[in-house]
C-alpha cells in the first residue's frame, strides 16, 4: 500500500507554519479525494483509495517534527509493509516556494523530522520536498520555518497542491513503480 506520511507540528498554533507544508498538502489531498480520517496514537490515517490500480493512504503526523519517527514507526508496525512504499512529505528550505523534488533514500540535509524517521526505520523511503524558500540568513531560519505563510505564499502553495493532486499518479505511483522495476 502506497502511503504518504505528512510532516508538521500538530497544534493549532503551528497549523499554517511553513514547517507544516507536508501536513497542509496532506489535508488538501484528503479533502480533494474526499477521504475520511481515523485518529491513532501518533497519526491520523485516511481511508484507503485507489489510483490506477494502486491502493493508497495518507497519514498526517500527530507528533512534533523532531519526533516524526515515532509516528512512522508506529504506522510501519501496523499499516505499512515496506519502506519503499512510503513517501514522506515535508518542507524544504533549499527549494523555492512552489517547487517540489522527489528523492529515494539518502541523507536528511539537516531536517530534524527526517533525522527522526531515519533513526527509527532507516533511509530506504521516498521523500517529497516542498519548497518554502530560505530567508537568506541562517540566523533567521527558525523564525522563518515556524512563521505562517503569507497570503501570496498560500495562494502559490494551493496552486502547487492542485498540480500535485491533478498529477498524483505520475508523481507518486509512477515513481514508486519505476523504483520496483515495473
Amino acid at each position: 500500500m502506497l502511503t504518504l506520511y505528512c510532516l508538521g507540528n500538530p497544534t493549532l498554533k503551528h497549523k499554517n507554519n511553513r514547517h507544516n507544508a507536508g501536513i497542509l498538502l496532506g489535508d488538501f489531498l484528503v479533502k480533494k479525494f474526499n477521504l475520511s480520517l481515523k485518529k491513532f496514537k501518533n497519526y491520523k490515517l485516511s481511508s484507503t483509495f485507489q489510483i490506477d490500480g494502486t491502493s493508497c493512504q495518507i497519514a498526517l503526523s500527530e507528533n512534533y517534527m523532531n519526533e516524526s519517527g515515532l509516528g512512522v514507526l508506529s504506522l510501519k508496525t501496523t499499516k505499512l509493509n515496506k519502506n519503499d512504499e512510503l513517501f514522506v512529505l515535508y518542507d524544504e528550505l533549499d527549494l523555492k516556494l512552489g517547487e517540489i523534488k522527489i528523492k529515494h533514500s539518502g541523507g536528511n540535509a539537516g531536517h530534524n523530522g527526517l533525522r527522526s524517521i531515519t533513526s527509527k526505520i532507516g533511509d530506504n523511503y521516498w521523500k517529497l520536498r516542498i519548497g518554502i524558500d530560505h530567508p537568506g540568513d541562517k540566523n533567521k531560519v527558525t523564525k522563518h520555518v515556524l512563521g505562517n505563510f503569507k497570503e501570496v505564499e498560500k495562494k502559490n502553495l494551493l496552486s502547487l497542491f492542485e498540480i500535485i493532486y491533478l498529477n498524483f499518479s505520475q508523481i507518486f505511483i509512477s515513481k514508486h513503480l519505476s523504483n520496483l522495476g515495473i
